[in-house]
C-alpha cells in the first residue's frame, strides 16, 4: 500500500475513531459541518459515480464487510502510529482502482466499501457537545440547490439527511468494533509483515509493500486456549475471511481502466 493513504480523517481535529488528524479524509476536497441555517436549501442525489476513489489502492474497510469484501479483493491488514486497521486492496499501483472505471462506475457486480457509499457525508466531532455530528464535502457534485433531495425540511433534517447520519453512524460504530478485533488479532502475534508481487498483462512487475497478513502457521501452531478466545471474540471469522481473500489478487491485475 505504498503511498497511499487510508486512514481515516477529518477537519475537526479527530477522526471517525477519536485519534488526532491534521488533513481531510481520502475523496473529500472539503469538510463543512451540515447546518439548517447555513444549508437549509441545500439538495442531494445519491451518488452512482465514484471518480474521487479511482486513485485509492487501498480502502479501508470494517470488520462487518469482512464476508463480503473477502469474494472480491485482499483483505490485508496495518499499523502506523499505534493504529492498527484493514484495508482491501484495489489497484496494484500508487493512485490507481481498478475498480473504478473510466466513467466513475464501480466495477460491475464487485462490492463497493462503506467509506465509498459513505461519501460526501462523514461524521466529525463537536466538541462544545461532546458529540458526533453529520459533516459532508460541499464540493461534492451530488449536491445542488435545484434537484435532488433537500437535506433540511423545515428547519430539522430531511429523511435523506437521517438516513446519511444513521449510515455513517452505523459505520463509525463498526470502526470501533474493528479496533477491538483487530487488537486481539495483533494480541496473538499472528500478523507478519508481507509484499506482494503481480505481473501485469504486459508482463510488468509491481511490488505492493507496506502491508501485514496473518501467518498461517503461527495460525496453526496457537495454543488451544488462545485458539478458542479468538473464536469466542470474534476475531478468528475475520481471520478466515482473511485467508480466504488471498486468492483475490489476481482480481486487481484486470479489470476495464
Amino acid at each position: 500500500m505504498t503511498e497511499t493513504k487510508t486512514e481515516e480523517r477529518t477537519a475537526a481535529g479527530k477522526d471517525a475513531n477519536g485519534a488526532e488528524s491534521g488533513g481531510l479524509p481520502a475523496m473529500y476536497e472539503t469538510v463543512a459541518v451540515l447546518s439548517a441555517g447555513l444549508h437549509g436549501d441545500l439538495r442531494f442525489t445519491p451518488a452512482n459515480r465514484f471518480n474521487g476513489a479511482s486513485q485509492m489502492n487501498a480502502i479501508i474497510v470494517a470488520a462487518a464487510e469482512f464476508p463480503e469484501a473477502a469474494l472480491h479483493y485482499p483483505l490485508v491488514f496495518s499499523e502506523q502510529d499505534g493504529r492498527r486497521a484493514a484495508h482491501v486492496i484495489t489497484g496494484h499501483s500508487a493512485g490507481e482502482n481498478r475498480f473504478v472505471e473510466k466513467s466513475g462506475k464501480w466495477r460491475s457486480g464487485s462490492y463497493i466499501p462503506a467509506y465509498v457509499r459513505r461519501y460526501p457525508f462523514i461524521l466529525v466531532e463537536d466538541k462544545a457537545q461532546d458529540r458526533l455530528t453529520l459533516a459532508a464535502d460541499l464540493k461534492s457534485r451530488w449536491f445542488d440547490s435545484k434537484k435532488g433531495d433537500r437535506l433540511f425540511e423545515d428547519g430539522k433534517p430531511s429523511e435523506a439527511a437521517q438516513n446519511a447520519m444513521s449510515f455513517c453512524q452505523t459505520y463509525h460504530n463498526q470502526l470501533l468494533e474493528t479496533d477491538r478485533l483487530l487488537a486481539a488479532i495483533a494480541g496473538t502475534g499472528l500478523l507478519v509483515d508481507r509484499n506482494a508481487d503481480v505481473t501485469l498483462p504486459d508482463e510488468t512487475k509491481r511490488r505492493i509493500t507496506g502491508f501485514q497478513v496473518v501467518d498461517e502457521e503461527k495460525l496453526a501452531q496457537l495454543d488451544d486456549e488462545t485458539f478458542l478466545s479468538l473464536r469466542k471474540n470474534g476475531a478468528l471469522a475475520l481471520i478466515y475471511c482473511h485467508l480466504i481473500s488471498m486468492r483475490n489478487w489476481r482480481n486487481i491485475v484486470g479489470g476495464s481502466k
